[in-house]
């Protein structure tokens, strides 16, 4: 079976157009007006989870159910084709789960009860090979197939996940490394400070002390040129006298 019609069987072309018109205006899906705006790249994983939902009432419209009581997240045409293509890959042989809801497709528009047209297409492919047992079993597989994607998908977000959280915990070891080393480098530098600060006080002391002994230097030099001086001028004094 085509990817294409594979794609089909799970939503029809004309709710894929109206989601792509919803995103481009940048709205939210009607069925999820809680949801927040998810973006997915070739290299980025989003954490959304889309919840796929088909069952038996909603075959005429083939819908994927994604409401806010689901989850969070909403419809990614990237990761719809994913799996519809994962899907298309392991298509098995023969006529199974995928034939018979390609079929029942068909009768969307048909005026019929669900259940007959269940009936109808189960006879027109039992001629082929198909029971109910068969469409069973094979839609086991394909949720199976699912699965193994839910896994490698996981498998992908985690070792993201764990490479950029692990890249911003070295990020803040480092600056914490640079944190210790700059406050390390301030701690010296206010011991160098307080170093240099008590080192003034000292010298300025020393200048104090230098500054009173010189004056007292300086006064005692005066006080003794004084009585040195007041002795010669006393001696003049008296030879001056024994003259007269």
């Amino acid at each position: 079976m085509a990817f294409k019609s594979i794609k089909n069987l799970f939503i029809v072309e004309e709710e894929t157009k109206k989601m792509e018109e919803q995103k481009d205006e940048k709205k939210p899906v009607e069925q999820n007006t809680t949801s927040k705006e998810t973006k997915t790249t070739e290299n980025t994983v989003s954490d959304s989870k889309i919840t796929w939902k088909t069952t038996t009432g909603t075959t005429d419209t083939g819908n994927i159910s994604n409401t806010s009581e689901q989850s969070l997240g909403e419809f990614n045409q990237h990761i719809f084709d994913s799996l519809t293509k994962a899907i298309s890959d392991s298509n098995l042989p023969g006529e199974d789960y995928l034939e018979f809801m390609q079929s029942l497709k068909a009768m969307k528009d048909l005026p019929l009860d669900e259940n007959i047209k269940i009936q109808t297409v189960l006879a027109t492919l039992s001629t082929k090979g198909l029971t109910v047992q068969r469409v069973l079993e094979t839609a086991d597989y394909y949720l199976n197939v699912l699965e193994g994607e839910k896994k490698k998908f996981y498998s992908v977000l985690d070792n993201q996940a764990k490479g950029a959280i692990n890249a911003k915990k070295g990020k803040i070891i480092e600056l914490e490394k640079l944190n210790k080393d700059k406050a390390a480098q301030i701690a010296a530098l206010t011991n160098e400070i307080q170093q240099i600060h008590k080192e003034v006080e000292n010298i300025n002391s020393e200048i104090a002390d230098s500054e009173n002994k010189i004056k007292k230097t300086e006064s005692s030099f005066l006080f003794t040129f004084d009585k040195v001086a007041d002795q010669i001028k006393q001696d003049v004094t008296k030879i001056n006298n024994l003259k007269k």
